[in-house]
């Protein structure tokens, strides 16, 4: 039998074409199956974008309707979804407390990044106000929490503060008042009890810029109604003066204990304790000037006048058992004044007059003396 070769050429041409058939039908497969993975994973990419902007719209509109601004919403953005939740919680605290979520973000103390020093400031300001339904006692801020329930506060000796009656009179801050005085609160707080932390200087420079702060924004009111709303709570004046107090004490060699107590006072120092609250009343009433809160106003005025009833007390025992001195004529009196003659709580005869030098110039005379029996 003759080979043939024209047959096997044949034969070997159709299986080859054969076996090409079938790699051409399983490249095919493998390009369909390849083109369906792709399409796959790009419509999980885009659904997962359309996802993920969904998720960005309504964060964003969540925040903005707490009161953010689209600028903070959008760097709150930034921070992802867990950062944002946490914003939104804390935005939605501030609300049920009377306070703006963002003139919170906006204050000096933030960074403006929304970072985990941020998340402390105000962590430690809306926590500084408890509900009013609850009236909580956050650890360590027991003085704010007084400003939730109704009730009497002792403001100093021979002075409170009636809340509800202040309340009815004053009416209480708006949001954005509440959220400055409630950081102000945090911040003298802070500098009451940790007189010696690091960051003194810092909380100092920050209750500086927002007192500033809203004694522009109070300018801006009058000029727009010829009138101003109230600015702190009672929880915040309280703050401001247990910390200007300490200061105050510590100056007359008084040492004053965690719980705002003195614990050095004696019958023959007493006195020193109520000119150092005549300090108080007035850096109370600078703090306050410009804002012109009403209630500081009220126990800017409260302190002072329960200190210079204690004082006359305290001048009369004095020239009663014989500690006035010699009477001089009003003359020498003013000359000793401007030379520094007299050293403060010295009890003073000027003619027919009794008089208790403080060396604290009073905000309401000028004056650092107090005149026991003016004419």
């Amino acid at each position: 039998m003759a080979f043939n070769f024209t047959a096997l050429l044949g034969g070997m041409a159709s299986g080859l074409s054969e076996r090409i058939d079938i790699e051409e039908a399983k490249l095919e497969k493998a390009a369909d199956r390849a083109y369906t993975r792709s399409e796959q994973e790009r419509l999980a990419r885009r659904a997962k974008r359309e996802k993920e902007k969904l998720i960005a719209e309504e964060t964003m509109g969540m925040l903005t309707s707490l009161g953010y601004s689209e600028d903070n919403a959008a760097a709150i953005l930034k921070k992802g979804n867990v950062a944002s939740k946490w914003w939104v919680t804390q935005g939605t605290e501030a609300l049920k407390k009377g306070m703006d979520p963002n003139t919170l973000a906006n204050f000096p103390g933030m960074s403006g990044t929304f970072n985990e020093a941020d998340k402390n400031t105000v962590t430690e300001t809306v926590n500084a106000v408890p509900t009013a339904a609850t009236a909580a006692t956050p650890e360590g801020l027991g003085s704010i929490t007084e400003a939730a329930e109704s009730g009497t506060v002792d403001i100093a000796d021979g002075f409170t503060l009636n809340l509800d009656a202040m309340r009815r009179l004053y009416g209480v801050p708006e949001k954005t008042e509440s959220s400055f005085s409630a950081r102000l609160a945090v911040i003298s707080q802070n500098l009451a009890r940790k007189p010696n932390d690091p960051k003194v200087d810092q909380w100092k420079a920050e209750q500086a810029q927002l007192l500033s702060d809203l004694r522009t924004m109070k300018e801006q009111e009058r000029d727009d109604t010829g009138k101003t709303g109230p600015s702190f709570d009672a929880g915040s004046i309280t703050s401001h003066v247990n910390e200007i107090r300490r200061g105050a004490l510590n100056r007359y060699g008084f040492e004053v204990g965690i719980d705002g107590g003195i614990k050095n006072m004696e019958e023959g120092n007493r006195h020193y304790a109520d000119i150092a609250e005549l300090n108080v009343a007035s850096q109370l009433n600078q703090r306050n000037t410009g804002i012109d809160d009403p209630v500081m106003n009220h126990t800017a005025d409260g302190i002072r006048n329960a200190a210079i009833a204690n004082l006359t007390d305290y001048g009369y025992s004095v020239k009663n058992k014989g500690g006035a001195g010699t009477p001089i004529d009003n003359a020498s009196f003013v000359e000793g004044v401007k030379s520094g003659k007299f050293r403060s709580g010295q009890v003073v005869t000027v003619g027919t007059k009794v008089i208790v030098y403080t060396g604290v110039a009073d905000y309401k005379t000028g004056n650092p003396f107090i005149i026991l029996n003016p004419e």
